[in-house]
Parts: structure tokens; C-alpha cells; sequence
């Protein structure tokens, strides 16, 4: 049988590959637009704060002085960390090329600004068992930790607060369940507790990187956020 508007069948059917050429095209823009926003981050060089670090201000600064002001294995709400604010202590890890503002929690929007303290987390002091603990991402909502996992021995993370420059020297990395809650409880020694998702860009486990406080320092111009630690150099803090 003939159809009897052909003209118009015609003009339809152009129509209708107009329509799905701009839903292909609108596709591919979305696509493009999703692969950017998880595009992994630029690969921090290996020559990266590798300088000597800044001595010791010779406050004679000693793990032996520590007091265990906190009850070891348990989560622990301090004023001090309830009255923190944002953006008052640093995170720099030199190894990662991160020298990032600690948010004062660890609630989605807190995070979408950098790394955050937990609920649980102490403020560091040089006389005191504190586990300051942090949360950040590494998917699309954040990267600074997105390389964590390659945080090893030797390596050397700083928390700058109240003008003392807190030097950490890496100790484990390990995945938990991402409801194990033991990795930011008080510890017998001071540290600096960091977490993020695992794998990358899932909920299902964390990842926990700890470093043990092993010097303090009083902050100046002249401070220089070493990589590695020299040979020996934290060793009988470490220990």
C-alpha cells in the first residue's frame, strides 16, 4: 500500500534523527563531564620536601614526658576539641604534596573543604597521649588523601598548631571495616590518626594511616617540612 503524505513521513523521520542526534551529543557531554570529575589527581614528585628538616628549638622535647591524659583504648570527647575552629591547625605531608586547613568535623560539607577532625579526636600537646585523628576523601568530593596509601617507612607528616610544629614519623597503614572505630581511640603514645575511604571511591572499608609523634617544635620562618626522616635521627622516639 502507498502512503498518501510521503512529504511528511519524510519530514518526521528527519525530525526524529534530529532528536536522537542531540540526545547522543547530550550523552557524550555528560560522559566527558563524569570522566573529568573522577580524573585521578597529578601524581606527587619524589623530590618533594626532601630537604633536612628543621632541627629541634632545644626545648629538650622527650616521648619519656609524656603523660597518658586520655584512657588508652577508649573515644574521648575533649572542650578543647569541642571549641575547636575551622582552619586552626595544618596538615602538611610533604611526601603527598599536601599542606592543607584541618575542618572542624568530618560531615559532608566540612569535607568538600579539606580534611576534618573526628568527634573523637584530641588536639595535639607535647605532654599528652593525644590521637588527633582526621578524615578526608580521595574520589570525587576530595583528593588529599587520595595517595595515602603510599605513605611508608621514613615518612614524615606535620601538624602545625598553636605555633609548635608536631613531627609524626609513619608506623602502619592497615583496611578495616569502615564501622571499626578502634584506630581513632586513645592510644598509649601519642599520634596523628588519618582515614579515607577504600577502595578508592567506595564506602565499603577504610584506610588508616598512623604516624607516632617523635619531635615538637616551636614554628618559625626558617621551618622546613622535611619528606623522609634522616637515618636514625627519630629512632629511639620511635621505639
Amino acid at each position: 500500500m502507498q502512503t498518501e503524505h510521503p512529504e511528511e513521513e519524510k519530514r518526521g523521520l528527519t525530525r526524529r534523527q534530529i532528536v536522537s542526534l542531540i540526545l547522543a551529543l547530550a550523552g557524550l557531554i555528560l560522559l566527558i563531564a563524569g570522566l573529568w570529575m573522577m580524573r585521578v589527581p597529578e601524581v606527587p614528585p619524589d623530590e618533594v620536601g626532601v630537604e633536612l628538616s628543621a632541627p629541634s628549638d632545644g626545648t629538650g622535647w622527650s616521648l619519656d614526658q609524656v603523660r597518658e591524659d586520655y584512657p588508652v583504648g577508649k573515644l574521648v570527647v575533649t572542650t578543647d576539641r569541642e571549641d575547636y575552629e575551622n582552619g586552626s591547625m595544618r596538615l602538611v605531608i610533604p611526601i603527598l604534596n599536601q599542606d592543607v586547613l584541618v575542618q572542624s568535623d568530618v560531615d559532608t560539607e566540612s569535607l568538600r573543604s579539606g580534611p576534618g577532625l573526628y568527634e573523637y579526636s584530641q588536639l595535639p600537646a607535647p605532654d599528652t597521649n593525644a590521637n588527633v585523628s582526621i578524615a578526608g576523601h580521595r574520589d570525587i568530593e576530595g583528593a588529599e588523601f587520595y595517595y595515602i596509601d603510599r605513605l611508608t617507612d621514613g615518612d614524615l607528616m606535620y601538624l602545625v598548631y598553636q605555633e609548635q610544629v608536631y613531627v609524626y614519623l609513619y608506623e602502619s597503614t592497615q583496611i578495616i571495616q569502615s564501622d571499626d572505630w578502634n584506630p581513632i581511640a586513645s592510644k598509649e603514645y601519642p599520634c596523628l590518626t588519618l582515614t579515607s575511604c577504600d577502595p578508592v571511591g567506595t564506602f565499603v572499608n577504610r584506610i588508616v594511616v598512623t604516624g607516632r609523634l617523635v619531635d615538637v617544635w616551636k614554628m618559625s620562618d626558617q621551618t622546613v617540612f622535611a619528606a623522609k626522616a634522616d637515618t636514625g635521627s627519630f629512632e629511639s622516639q620511635a621505639h
